[in-house]
C-alpha cells in the first residue's frame, strides 16, 4: 500500500506535468483536504498552489477557472471581486497578488506565469472563439490537470471545440450587464456564451464518461491516483481531433445522449 503523501508533495509525483508546461487546472480539492485531514495536516490552498507553480516554473503558466454565470443574469461583474463559482482554488488564486484574472465575465481564469500579460490583455466577446482564452489553450498545445474528478468532468475545453466544429444544438448567445474593470471603473458590456438550443430535442449530458474513456485508453489522457485520489493530465492538443470526430462522426454519441437517436 502507498504511503501517505503529503499535499504539498503530491504534485512532485504527476510525471505528466513538466517546467515550462502550460497547464489548466479542473479541480474538487475536498477528497484531498479530507484525506489531509485524516493525517493531521490541515490543507493550505495557497501552499498547494504554490507546488503547482514550482512544478512549472517562472517560463510555464498556469491558468485556474474562475467561472461565473452572474453576468447571465444581468449581475455586475467585478474583475477583482466577482467570486467563482467554480471551486475553491480560484477562490484562493483571486486574493493573490501574483496572479490576475483573464477578462471574460462568465469564463474567466485566474493566470500566473509566463503569458500572464498576453491572457489578462484578450477580450474576445465569445467565449469559447479563437481568440478566447480557450483558442490559446489550443494554440499553444496546453495540458489540463484534472484534480479529484473523472478525467472529463469540469473540461470546458471541450465546448471550444464544439464552436470551432460548429454543432447544431449550441449557438451564440449575447449577455449584457454591468462591469467593474481592475481600475474600479464601472461599463455595460456585452460577452456570449455558447449555449446550448433547450428548443431541439431533449438530450442530456453522461459526463462526458464514454469520451474519457477513449481519451485514456489513447494515451491523451495520462491518469495517477495520489493517496486513492484520480488526477489526469489531458493533452488538450490531441483531445481537439477525438472530440472533432465524435462531433462529425458520430453525432456526439460520447458526449451526450439524445433520446431522438439510438
Amino acid at each position: 500500500m502507498q504511503d501517505y503523501i503529503s499535499y504539498e508533495n503530491i504534485m512532485e509525483h504527476i510525471e505528466g506535468i513538466q517546467k515550462g508546461d502550460i497547464v489548466y487546472v479542473v479541480s474538487d480539492i475536498l477528497d484531498l483536504s479530507v484525506k489531509a485531514r485524516e493525517h493531521k495536516e490541515r490543507m493550505d490552498l495557497n501552499r498547494f498552489i504554490d507546488s503547482i507553480l514550482a512544478k512549472v516554473g517562472p517560463e510555464g503558466t498556469v491558468l485556474i477557472p474562475t467561472f461565473h454565470w452572474g453576468f447571465c443574469k444581468g449581475e455586475a461583474f467585478d474583475i477583482k471581486r466577482t467570486a467563482s463559482k467554480t471551486g475553491a482554488l480560484g477562490n484562493a488564486a483571486i486574493k493573490r497578488a501574483d496572479f490576475k484574472r483573464t477578462a471574460h465575465p462568465i469564463y474567466s481564469f485566474m493566470v500566473w506565469g509566463k503569458d500572464q500579460e498576453q491572457l489578462v490583455s484578450l477580450d474576445a466577446k465569445e467565449s469559447f472563439g479563437k481568440e478566447s482564452v480557450f483558442g490559446y489553450l489550443h494554440r499553444n498545445e496546453a495540458k489540463a490537470l484534472v484534480i479529484g474528478l473523472p478525467t472529463m468532468s469540469g473540461l470546458t475545453f471541450v465546448h471550444y471545440i464544439e464552436q470551432m466544429v460548429g454543432v447544431p444544438y449550441r449557438y451564440n448567445k449575447d449577455f449584457t450587464a454591468p462591469y467593474i474593470d481592475e481600475n474600479g471603473e464601472k461599463s455595460i458590456r456585452t460577452y456570449s456564451m455558447y449555449v446550448r438550443d433547450l428548443e431541439m430535442d431533449p438530450r442530456h449530458i453522461n459526463g462526458f464518461l464514454p469520451l474519457g474513456e477513449m481519451l485514456e485508453e489513447m494515451g491523451i489522457s495520462v491518469n495517477y491516483e495520489v493517496n486513492g485520489i484520480p488526477f489526469h493530465v489531458v493533452d488538450l492538443n490531441a483531445m481537439y481531433p477525438v472530440v472533432e470526430a465524435d462531433i462529425k462522426e458520430n453525432d456526439s454519441r460520447n458526449m451526450y445522449v439524445y433520446n431522438h437517436l439510438s
